[in-house]
């Protein structure tokens, strides 16, 4: 059996005002063809799993493009419909096919289309028409649309955050493509929107609405008949008409079934609204309070400038605050600042230089930061994923430098990521578990390899394009009304 296979990656965060062009996919992940099978076999990733099944099941794959960028503004209009290209050119190559596998978000805004996914599975379907089976993984975030549904034979989304789950979610496509080649399924799927908009810090998994929510998914799904459950959390910070909570339920040729049980979870997440409304500690409380404890580290979760969520990851003020108190060994992790991560590699391991850091993307993060320090490690930024998280993919942030003042060390980085792994941080020479305070710029995927050493975690409630008090957006484009930006 021959399944074509691709992936094409973008959280949008619409009110971002940086660009995601071509430049920010070749910075983060941009492959082709055999590449792509090569890079990411025997990952913990999307793609990772679908290798894994398909070679399970004795599926041919034939890989297409591997595209994705760090979360941020909406993707060029130019690279979109590029990438939409290649992969239709792709297929056209291929010849005859009996399956498609898509490594999606689903969460994706384009210049040219404010469903990217929903767009690129419409032309999937009317290129390979409607008998050719197509799986697709869904990040837990998609905004998951109509069109989505339609197009997809079946979508498989995260079920874990921190997604710890991607490489299982693909295995589960390729098995399920398999299933239905052999016509030993025939999915029926109920699809529910209900009017919430969950902020990105109360989406945890491990408990709260969304464990409720999960406990009662996975009881469904012991059931024979049910293929797959999916409730996705939605991406608040796309300010498009489909964002937010969303739930796919699909059974083995039973649609009165999936009716049911999506509307019982449609149900359950609707009563349980109001646990979704966060609250975090204003930044001197929370810096106060760290330097207050006698354990180590206590983890400041800097949650509104996570990179992962669109904002700038060049936030200052909870980094202004460890300053000011003259914080005893303080590492914030990771600051992105191109500009000084140069001037200190210039300036070399052993200088003292001024410089003013961070907070010049936007005026949503904090003004710079004037830091007079030393210029204490250099690195190329090249690391491996070791965490739970990407499991044995590399990653890149490019000329790394840390800059420290008395005992505050912020580590300055040259591609924008999300500090979701301890090996982040010990690629300079720092470990993270002998840091009195430990900032790291993340809103829920951190916890998956930094609560395992962390003694305390305080969500910081600084500035930022990624903070879950929504009130600080201007929505324009959602549905209304939506709790919680609507009392209902």
């Amino acid at each position: 059996m021959r399944v074509f296979v691709a992936m094409l990656s973008h959280e949008t965060n619409t009110f971002s005002t940086l660009a995601t062009d071509r430049r920010q996919f070749e910075t983060r992940e941009l492959r082709y063809g055999g590449e792509v099978l090569e890079v990411y076999r025997g990952t913990a990733t999307c793609l990772g799993g679908m290798i894994d099944g398909a070679a399970a099941r004795g599926l041919t794959l034939l890989p297409s493009l591997a595209a994705a960028a760090s979360p941020a503004g909406r993707v060029s209009r130019a690279f979109y419909e590029d990438a939409k290209a290649r992969i239709c050119g792709d297929l056209r190559a291929a010849g005859r096919l009996d399956g498609i596998l898509l490594d999606l978000h689903g969460a994706m805004v384009a210049e040219s289309a404010d469903d990217g996914e929903g767009d690129l599975l419409r032309a999937v379907r009317e290129f390979v028409g409607p008998d050719v089976p197509i799986g697709v993984t869904l990040d837990f975030h998609a905004n998951v649309t109509a069109e989505m549904v339609r197009h997809a034979t079946l979508l498989h989304g995260y079920k874990t955050y921190p997604h710890i789950d991607m490489a299982e979610r693909g295995r589960e496509a390729a098995t399920r493509v398999a299933d239905v080649l052999a016509r030993k399924i025939r999915p029926a799927v109920a699809f529910r929107q209900p009017p919430l908009l969950p902020p990105i810090a109360s989406q945890l998994t491990a408990r709260g609405p969304m464990r409720r929510l999960y406990d009662l998914a996975d009881a469904m799904e012991r059931d024979p008949r049910v293929l797959t459950v999916s409730v996705f959390a939605g991406f608040p910070l796309a300010d498009i008409h489909d964002a937010g909570l969303s739930i796919y339920v699909a059974t083995n040729d039973d649609a009165p079934l999936a009716a049911k049980l999506a509307d019982e979870l449609e149900s359950v997440a609707w009563e349980h609204r109001r646990e979704f409304v966060h609250h975090a500690t204003p930044v001197r409380e929370a810096v106060a309070e760290a330097l207050a404890l006698d354990v180590r580290p206590v983890v400041l979760a800097d949650i509104a400038d996570n990179t992962g969520g669109g904002a700038a990851g060049d936030g200052t003020e909870i980094l202004r605050e460890l300053l000011r108190v003259q914080a005893p060994s303080a590492t914030v992790a990771c600051l992105w600042d191109p500009e000084a991560a140069a001037a200190c590699t210039r300036a070399g391991v052993g200088a003292t230089l001024t410089l003013d850091v961070g907070g010049k993307v936007d005026d949503r993060h904090g003004a710079p930061v004037r830091m007079q320090g030393r210029v204490a490690a250099l690195s190329d930024g090249a690391f491996v994923h070791k965490g739970p998280m990407l499991r044995g993919l590399p990653g890149r942030l490019g000329p790394t430098a840390v800059l420290q003042t008395g005992g505050v060390k912020v580590i300055l980085i040259s591609h924008r990521w999300q500090t979701l792994d301890p090996e982040m941080i010990r690629l300079v020479g720092i470990e993270p578990s002998a840091e009195r305070i430990l900032v790291v710029k993340s809103s829920i995927h951190y916890r998956a390899a930094f609560e395992p050493l962390a003694a305390r975690i305080i969500e910081v409630d600084a500035p930022g394009l990624s903070s879950s008090s929504l009130d600080r957006f201007s929505f324009t484009r959602v549905r209304r009304p939506i709790f919680p930006l609507d009392e209902m």
